[in-house]
């Protein structure tokens, strides 16, 4: 079995007190005893844990308890959930091995993952599912709590005359008959498209109609922004095609004045590389000029310098030496022994002479060069200024053309295009407007009343039919007097038992038949392999052998039997939980081999759910 869960432990904890606890098996398992001894506070405990909006009764035998803690497996894989609610309210621990633990929820979230009722939704394989919420088809995710009250039914809801599908609430009745619908045929509604509200589309269209009317004035004022005359749309497409012939025009008259300036742009462009070639030799001879010049200065400082060296080399060369130049010594102690170290002052004068003769020699040349170089640059001076003058004359000329010619062209398709983008954008706010003024039409035309086929919001007697005939074979089995056929009322969404309504009977046999109904949705979903939670607790279901009403008092009693009997063999592989008063539990025979817990409600036995405290009697 793929989907849902069976429990394993129910406990109840507090602080220094004895846990009370009681452990269900898969299959059938049967809490029986007298009134006040848990039962259906166990039922109430186990509805609390599973996210119930309602606490467990207030009950003395309670007091000092203050959590629930129910443990539940798996049916996919076998995992052990254990799941903890204070008794104050508050959200749910879930705790399992090998996983951190996790706090979920109480309270169910659409499309929130941490919530009780989604983790339990999605061990029965209905995480994903929606249901409808009203007539326009609007829906929302399915809630465990949706589920909860077609398998937890406790001791007041087993004989109400409500269907087992309906709560009596109007508001809730499409979304409970979805429900319904969602476990007999495995289909939720999330293929619903929702119909809009009356009101909203109205809101909506007067919206709209505001917006276009908002829009069609904006483009009105840009239109008249252009500041002309604006014609009718196809007019001023006219208007457009007629000036792009012009411009076509224009620029073949460009383009000839173009090509009637491109000898001169060439004579020009012959007269301009001339004067830039005898530009550049100038600029070399002048800087080579700049050069001579400062070589010659440089000859000229070295001649100064020269002669300034000879003049005093004969004036030393005539002073009396007195002492050695070498060694100091005086004229009287001079042995004239060593060898002679330096040049006499007559040497170096006579050959600062001669340097001074070469670089004369050298200046000579350099004037020479120097007039040869400024000749040629005064030459090339004059080269250039005729080049100047005759690029000057061939720029003006070509100036003066262009102005009569090519710039004339020119200004008439730059003209014309300033016309045509005027035209394409007054063309460009009258279709504008033209889509406005249709869509604006279409928004103030009356809209017809469509009805939208939506699926309905009942469950249908073919629909349930597969389920009728499931309760039919439970009865069957039971051996229910005078049993012919069951069928599903549309009206009562609810089964028709031989031909009369499930609600027609009294409380004793509404409970009976509450609980067929029940075990059967529970059959089908497991034969059929739906998403379902695959466990189903009922709170004395048989009422009719122990509080019966007027006319139940002969009902078959071997029908008891049988119900024992058909429920252990029809639901080994998933989980039963029946809450009844021990006089409604056999001993043995029909429940061998059954989880069987017994409350005696005295020290025989066990008394009850919650343990005495210590020291009562």
């Amino acid at each position: 079995m793929k989907f849902g869960f069976a429990f394993r432990r129910l406990a109840l904890i507090g602080p220094g007190k004895v846990p009370a606890e009681v452990t269900f098996m898969r299959g059938l398992n049967v809490i029986g005893g007298p009134s006040d001894s848990g039962k259906s506070f166990i039922a109430q405990c186990i509805d609390y844990a599973l996210g119930g909006g309602a606490a467990p009764k207030d009950i003395p035998e309670a007091e000092g308890y203050s959590s629930v803690v129910i443990d539940i497996e798996a049916n996919s894989d076998g995992r052990v959930y254990s799941l903890e609610r204070s008794l104050r309210g508050g959200e749910v621990l879930c705790k399992t091995d090998g996983r951190p633990d996790r706090v979920l929820a109480a309270k169910h979230q659409g499309g929130k993952e941490y919530t009780v009722s989604q983790f339990l939704l999605d061990l029965s394989g209905l995480g994903s599912k929606k249901v409808r919420t009203n007539e326009q088809g609007k829906t929302r995710p399915l809630s465990f709590r949706d589920i909860a009250r077609l398998v937890i039914i406790d001791e007041e809801t087993v004989i109400k005359e409500d269907s087992p599908v309906l709560s009596g609430q109007f508001t809730s009745k499409t979304v409970e008959s979805g429900v319904f619908r969602l476990l007999l045929t495995g289909t939720d509604d999330s293929s619903i498209i929702a119909k809009e509200d009356s009101k909203v589309a109205k809101g909506r269209q007067a919206g709209k109609v505001e917006l276009l009317e908002g829009l069609l004035k904006a483009t009105r004022e840009r239109l008249a922004e252009l500041g002309e005359a604006v014609s009718s749309l196809a007019e001023e497409h006219d208007r457009l095609t007629r000036i792009e012939a012009l411009i076509q025009t224009a620029l073949a008259e460009r383009n000839a004045a173009q090509a009637s300036v491109v000898p001169l742009q060439t004579k020009r462009s012959t007269a301009w590389k001339a004067l830039k070639a005898v530009q550049s030799k100038l600029a070399v001879l002048s800087e080579l000029q700049m050069r001579f010049d400062l070589l010659g200065q440089q000859y000229e400082s070295d001649l100064r310098r020269l002669e300034a060296i000879a003049e005093a080399g004969v004036r030393l060369d005539q002073l009396k030496e007195e002492r050695c130049p070498i060694c100091g010594a005086l004229a009287e102690h001079q042995h004239h022994e060593h060898p002679k170290a330096i040049p006499t002052p007559a040497d170096v004068s006579q050959a600062c002479k001669a340097e001074a003769a070469k670089t004369s020699k050298l200046l000579q040349d350099l004037q020479t060069t120097r007039a040869a170089n400024a000749s040629e640059i005064e030459q090339l001076q004059g080269t250039r200024d005729t080049r100047q003058a005759e690029l000057d004359a061939i720029s003006s000329e070509l100036n003066e053309l262009m102005e009569q010619l090519v710039d004339v062209a020119s200004k008439k398709v730059d003209e014309l295009r300033v016309r045509a983008e005027y035209c394409r954008k007054a063309i460009e706010h009258l279709e504008r407007i033209q889509e406005l003024e249709e869509l604006l039409q279409e928004a103030n035309r009356p809209k017809k009343k469509q009805k939208m086929a939506v699926a309905g919001g009942v469950v249908s007697t073919a629909q349930a039919d597969p389920f009728s005939r499931e309760v039919e074979a439970l009865l069957k089995a039971w051996h229910f007097p005078d049993l012919d056929r069951v069928s599903f009322s549309e009206n009562d969404q609810d089964v028709v038992i031989s031909g009369r309504a499930r609600k027609s009977h009294g409380k004793g046999v509404r409970a009976i038949t509450r609980a067929a109904f029940n075990l059967a949705l529970l059959r089908l979903c497991i034969e059929g392999e739906r998403p379902f939670p695959n466990f189903v607790l009922i709170d004395s279901p048989l009422l009719v052998y122990e509080e019966p009403d007027a006319g139940e008092s002969t009902f078959p009693q071997d029908i008891k039997k049988h119900f024992w009997e058909s429920v252990k063999a029809s639901f080994t592989d998933a989980q039963v939980i029946i809450i009844e008063n021990r006089n409604q539990v056999p001993d043995d025979g029909p429940l061998s081999n059954v989880n069987v817990i017994r409350f005696t409600g005295n020290d025989q036995g066990r008394r009850g759910f919650i343990p005495e405290a210590r020291g009562d009697k």
